[in-house]
């Protein structure tokens, strides 16, 4: 079960263990690098909202990995004040649940802010500073040194990667403003990444990169210049990125995405400790961000999809794709333990059994310190 690490600091490690163990789960995914937000925290006995400072870890990072390195971590007070996940690898080494580390990759606002260099930038060159780029070097040795240094110096069961890839526009920070009512071609486009590194590859393939930066700009505009916004590419997201296909050139750029968000995988993978399983976190629309999932799981990794806000039938497609996926991906499933969007215990036995009849073996929910008492109680026997 995905969990904050405030929550543990608050109830205390014995009884988040006891009640999860008590109700069938065998893992507990620990948030061990995670971003800015406002949480409702229903379980605390200390708080009812909780403001996590942005883009820090939650564990003691090793000097020796940092050292020298561009990219220096943000260490939150937490983890200062308290090893929570020293604390849960204890637990588990003395007959405890198993630990898996959660950790949020290239969605950091405030490295971003700290370091532009390292962001994405649209085509008119603004910085998206929620996220660090993934064909940027110094992100990608960034993610490798979280994964040694987690994978090496606290030895977790697994390591879930969440946002090793390129990120949307929309509702990737706060209280964003869109009065225009941009489409979801406008959003994808938005959110292309024209940085140094991008360009360069762009550029190595044989693409005319200004050229090409000014067209995106312009279909952009488009969208943005009318009392209602115009639709470019009216068969997005349907059609994948073929939609864009009416540019030969834009089409084989956002292929080349592919590309940097595999290596930030392969350098994860090759620094972390063979003790240590590694875990890509993404949604069955991957493509969108630049994630290949089969490429994630011949790389060696397993592949957890989330199945949110999703209907039976949506979910039910969720578990075919991920049963064709390579047979080392895993086919473990995201799930949030959410309302309305499970109204009650059946519903949610319902979705379970769905999922495992087709494919899943295994599930994760989310969020412990989220939900109430008795909403946990709802997957009791559905383990």
């Amino acid at each position: 079960m995905w969990t904050y690490p405030w929550d543990i600091a608050d109830i205390g490690q014995k009884a988040v263990s006891s009640e999860l163990r008590e109700l069938g789960f065998d893992m507990i995914s620990l948030a061990t690098v995670y971003h800015a937000g406002r949480f409702l925290q229903v379980r605390s006995p200390k708080r009812r909202a909780y403001f996590p400072e942005d883009g820090t870890l939650y564990f003691r990072p090793d000097a020796s990995i940092w050292q020298g390195q561009a990219v220096q971590p943000l260490v939150s007070s937490l983890a200062q004040e308290q090893d929570v996940l020293r604390g849960m690898i204890e637990a588990r080494d003395a007959g405890g649940l198993d630990v898996s580390c959660w950790t949020v990759c290239l969605h950091n606002s405030a490295l971003g802010f700290a370091k532009p260099d390292l962001v994405t930038r649209n085509a008119f060159g603004d910085a998206n500073s929620y996220n660090l780029c993934p064909a940027n070097p110094e992100a990608q040795a960034y993610v490798g040194n979280l994964v040694q240094d987690i994978s090496r110096n606290y030895q977790p069961n697994r390591i879930e990667l969440e946002s090793p890839n390129f990120l949307g526009f929309a509702h990737e920070y706060h209280h964003e403003k869109d009065m225009v009512g941009l489409p979801p071609e406008g959003d994808f486009l938005m959110a292309l990444c024209f940085c140094e590194h991008c360009q360069e590859a762009g550029q190595a393939a044989g693409l005319d990169m200004p050229a090409l930066q000014a067209r995106v700009r312009g279909l952009i505009d488009q969208m943005c210049t009318g009392g209602t916004p115009q639709r470019v590419c009216p068969d997005f997201p349907e059609r994948g990125l073929d939609a864009f296909e009416f540019d030969a050139e834009l089409r084989a750029y956002l292929d080349l995405r592919f590309d940097h968000v595999k290596a930030v995988l392969a350098q994860a993978k090759e620094a972390c400790a063979p003790s240590s399983e590694l875990m890509l976190i993404d949604g069955q629309a991957g493509w969108l961000g630049g994630c290949d999932h089969k490429a994630a799981a011949e790389l060696g990794l397993k592949v957890m999809l989330c199945a949110y806000d999703m209907g039976d039938e949506a979910a039910l497609g969720l578990a075919s794709y991920a049963s064709a996926l390579p047979q080392n991906a895993g086919g473990q499933v995201g799930l949030r333990l959410g309302y309305p969007e499970f109204d009650g215990a059946a519903a949610f036995a319902e979705r379970i059994k769905l999922l495992r009849d087709n494919g899943a073996t295994g599930v994760n929910l989310y969020n412990y310190g989220l939900v109430p008492k008795a909403r946990l109680d709802w997957v009791r026997g559905c383990l």
